[in-house]
């Protein structure tokens, strides 16, 4: 992934360059240079590149010097350099250089605004092209904020991963625990239910006894009063046939 995006910014950076590339970096070219050499390099070399390619296996090409083989990918470098200049014209000197991607501070425009005026870390300020700067970052300094932002993705990645891993495992506690919550409620109904069996049970059987009891009581009440009848009664017939005391003995009495 790193690797891909990598070549992307690469050939991003390359398409720019080429495209921005200013007009005095080839008109002050020397001859020696290696663009002009580049450009004048005799047609042995690539014959030679091609027999080689021709002899070579297919499954492993083989590699010139520099990397390169016959029908092969090549993309332009990002080692090229920008010239700086001590004003604004390609009729200013030349003062250097500077890499492609290198952050650099706006000063000012030229009039035409063909020349920017900028600032490098050190504090030195020089005029270059418009044309061969812009406002996003490339090359290097892109590379860097990418690999940076892909190593904290990477680090979300990681703790995303922790933070549903302690998630899950919070879940998991959560429900063990509502599980054994949810065994000690179903004891805790059977248990009761156990208990209104046993209370009702006892309640049917003190029913029976209130029950054989009221039936007791009716009894001895019956008892009684049978008893109670019989001696009232007796008694009425024992009063009957008790001898009266004549008239004369109550006078004599008095």
């Amino acid at each position: 992934m790193r690797k891909l995006i990598w070549w992307l910014c690469a050939l991003t950076l390359s398409c720019t360059t080429v495209a921005a590339a200013p007009q005095d970096a080839l008109q002050h070219a020397q001859p020696n240079s290696p663009i002009a050499s580049s450009a004048t390099a005799p047609t042995p070399a690539l014959e030679d590149s091609a027999t080689q390619s021709a002899t070579a296996s297919s499954t492993a090409p083989q590699r010139d010097e520099n990397g390169f083989y016959i029908g092969g990918p090549v993309y332009v470098s990002t080692s090229n350099q920008v010239w700086t200049r001590s004003g604004p014209g390609t009729n200013y000197r030349i003062t250097g250089s500077r890499a492609i991607g290198t952050e650099l501070t706006f000063i000012a425009y030229s009039r035409d605004k063909s020349f920017m005026q900028v600032e490098d870390a050190d504090g030195n300020r020089f005029w270059m092209g418009t044309k061969t700067l812009q406002a996003e970052s490339c090359g290097p300094a892109r590379e860097q904020e990418l690999l940076t932002r892909i190593r904290e993705l990477e680090q979300e990645l990681a703790n995303y991963d922790s933070a549903l891993k302690r998630e899950a495992d919070s879940l998991a506690k959560k429900n063990a625990r509502l599980e054994s919550e949810n065994s000690g409620m179903q004891q805790a109904i059977t248990q009761k239910d156990k208990t209104i069996e046993e209370l009702d049970e006892l309640r049917r059987d003190y029913e029976d006894r209130l029950q054989t009891k009221e039936l007791d009581m009716q009894m001895r009440w019956w008892v009684q009063g049978a008893v109670i009848a019989f001696c009232g009664a007796l008694a009425g017939i024992i009063f009957i046939y008790l001898p009266r005391p004549s008239r004369k003995s109550k006078r004599d009495r008095f």
